[in-house]
């Protein structure tokens, strides 16, 4: 089988399932019924008359990449629509694989944000919103995105600017975290990681965070992780105390660590160099900005980990299986990218047969003292070229962008939003929010790859989140530049002054004294304009079945409908995996779309159906062994995934 993660297991699609986010139908019941959809995450159910019965899930630990699917029963106008309160504040977000959820994770403090905020106004509930039988506030939530109902859920460890990423069955691992509550019963959560199971459930999902025995080996806040091609997981840097906006050399933890799924224990923490820096370089924001580090693990023949990792301004190729850089980068042109300077970076879509990588950085903020500035400017990179160099291409066309969200979209576009237009990232640190979204295409003339798209009217300013949806669409959720519980959003007393690291900042408060930013509760999904119409909608392919098991390089067969052998426009057909990613901080740890060649076998006339043979990612290096997102495209319009 050659490399021990070749295999990749598949599922096989549900004849049908109910539920969509945000749509509802009438019934002849008092009670809203779900719009019919396909479960997305769905996996080897098989109906017996009217119920649907759960078959057991048989992983295979060296063959796990799992393809799960679903579909969307109507369609929206392109934009936004507003579908729910968060419960707690939404710092960050994911999709458990095999279920039709998303998970919300706050920081431990206060929240109003359970049945009864205004949807309308964004006015939070009377009520707080605390665990049954306590007065302990909820700082996790999963939210039913067929019912928009909440389920309460419990860290036992404060999760405050964590990092996540999945393992190879689709297990989301939550790494690190915060200083502790002990009256709440919230634990220290610097060296802690914790656990969240996948689906399928078993009826309603009732599943909680699983905090492990194991320990990191260093207090990490701020890092970033990254899936690894045996599924495993690496944690990079962040810094050993918190009360900060940049980091400093004195709390700065310049080294990785790798954590196993297995328990088996790990090595000890590597130094990685471009992560240090010394203490009369605490103001070289070109060295200590360099939280919540950017990971894109890169295609390689090797099947290597191999990943791009910057920081500040510098950036590598680093071999982190050696434990040693494999090739050396150009710094980042102008200004830093990492935390506080919160750019946009997405390693854009993977094609065969070659896996070009190309790594997408736009936005940000300036290293200025005391007022970092917002940046306009993009850049991509080709790390594995030969002599590979920072190309600049379009501005973000409506000015500056910083904290802004980059998610990929089924049809390899970047859909860019949320974030500021002055200021950087940190509390009461950006002012003028982002509002209208932008739609990145690289397949386009320069000049011509940006697009505007409609506005929203919430701004989604520091510690808000968004992740793409197995409809097509995107969720975005949270706002709170107070980082604690703020009805006003308005700044403080010492305004524009604050502390870093129990010391008076160099930096300045970039929030104006009279802008309020409350902590926001409502959740929105975004229709991307592939969507936006009936005619879309009615033509929009549908997958019907595909194998319950797939390996790496070889043919596996899709049936289609709506999928026509002769367009009479032309519309191309695609076949694409996506991870939907873990996402916080303008930051999408493991968010990845690959594409895959196909070949039609057979047609259907009746519903313009087809067989396809379609060939799987080449290695795990391409895509890590795990749970993924399958679509199908006509014309840039996407199945459920």
């Amino acid at each position: 089988m050659g490399h021990p993660a070749r295999a990749i297991s598949g599922v096989q699609m549900p004849p049908h399932a109910n539920g969509v986010a945000g749509g509802y139908k009438k019934s002849n019941s008092n009670r809203a019924q779900p719009w019919p959809r396909i479960d997305a995450w769905a996996e080897l159910r098989a109906l017996q008359g009217k119920k649907t019965r759960m078959v057991s899930r048989k992983w295979r630990l060296k063959a796990s990449l799992i393809l799960v699917i679903g579909v969307v029963p109507r369609a929206f106008a392109a934009g936004y629509r507003t579908i729910g309160s968060s419960g707690c504040s939404v710092q960050m977000v994911f999709l458990p694989p095999n279920t039709s959820t998303a998970v919300f994770i706050d920081n431990y403090h206060p929240n109003y944000g359970g049945p009864g905020v205004n949807l309308d106004t964004g006015a939070p509930s009377s009520e707080a919103y605390v665990y049954d039988g306590t007065d302990d506030a909820v700082f996790g939530a999963e939210y039913n995105l067929e019912t928009n109902s909440l389920r309460k859920l419990r860290p036992q460890s404060n999760t405050f600017c964590s990092a996540g990423t999945f393992y190879r069955d689709g297990t989301l691992v939550n790494i690190a975290g915060a200083e502790p509550d002990a009256s709440a019963g919230v634990g220290d959560g610097f060296d802690r990681y914790r656990t969240y199971s996948p689906g399928p459930c078993d009826g309603d999902c009732t599943q909680d965070w699983n905090e492990q025995a194991k320990t990191l080996q260093a207090r990490r806040w701020y890092p970033s992780a990254q899936t690894l091609v045996d599924g495993n997981v690496v944690v990079v840097g962040g810094s050993n105390a918190g009360g900060l906006v940049y980091n400093e050399a004195g709390i700065n933890v310049p080294t990785y660590e790798k954590i196993y799924q297995d328990n088996r224990a790990p090595p000890a923490p590597v130094t990685l160099p471009i992560l240090e820096f010394s203490d009369d370089e605490n103001l070289d924001a070109s060295k200590s900005y360099n939280l919540y580090p950017i990971l894109h693990l890169l295609p390689n023949t090797d099947v290597a980990n191999r990943i791009f990792t910057a920081a500040g301004t510098r950036a590598v190729v680093w071999d982190y299986d050696g434990d040693k850089e494999f090739k050396s980068l150009p710094d980042i042109p102008l200004q830093p990218r990492a935390f506080p300077s919160s750019a946009t970076s997405v390693l854009l879509p993977l094609r065969p047969p070659d896996y070009k990588a190309t790594v997408l950085i736009c936005g940000g903020s300036s290293g200025d003292k005391p007022a970092p500035k917002a940046l306009n400017d993009c850049y991509t990179i080709n790390p594995l070229d030969d002599d590979p160099e920072w190309e600049r291409i379009d501005d973000l066309p409506n000015g500056p962008q910083t904290m802004s969200e980059g998610i990929l979209l089924p049809d390899g576009t970047v859909l860019i939003l949320n974030g500021a237009r002055k200021g950087s990232g940190g509390g009461f640190m950006a002012d003028e929010p982002v509002l209208e979204p932008l739609i990145y295409d690289h397949s386009k003339s320069k000049g011509e790859r940006f697009a505007t798209q409609p506005a929203t009217k919430i701004p989604r300013m520091y510690h808000s989140a968004a992740v793409l949806l197995s409809t097509g669409e995107v969720l975005t959720a949270g706002s709170n530049p107070a980082v604690g519980y703020s009805a006003d959003g308005k700044v403080g007393a010492n305004w524009p002054h604050f502390s870093n690291n129990g010391h008076d900042s160099v930096l300045e408060q970039q929030q104006g004294r009279d802008s309020s930013f409350p902590t926001e509760y409502r959740v929105e999904v975004f229709t991307p304009p592939y969507l936006d119409s009936d005619d879309k909608e009615a033509g929009r392919p549908q997958i019907a079945w595909h194998p319950n098991q797939i390996k790496y390089g070889e043919k596996f067969c899709v049936k289609a409908t709506k999928v026509p052998d002769n367009d009479d426009d032309g519309s191309k057909l695609d076949f694409v995996l996506v991870n939907p990613g873990f996402h916080t901080h303008a930051v999408g740890m493991g968010m990845r779309l690959v594409g895959m060649e196909y070949a039609r076998t057979s047609s259907d006339g009746d519903d313009d159906g087809g067989e396809f043979d379609v060939t799987a990612p080449r290695d795990a290096s391409v895509m890590q062994p795990g749970v993924y997102l399958l679509f199908a495209l006509r014309g840039g319009t996407p199945s459920g995934g």
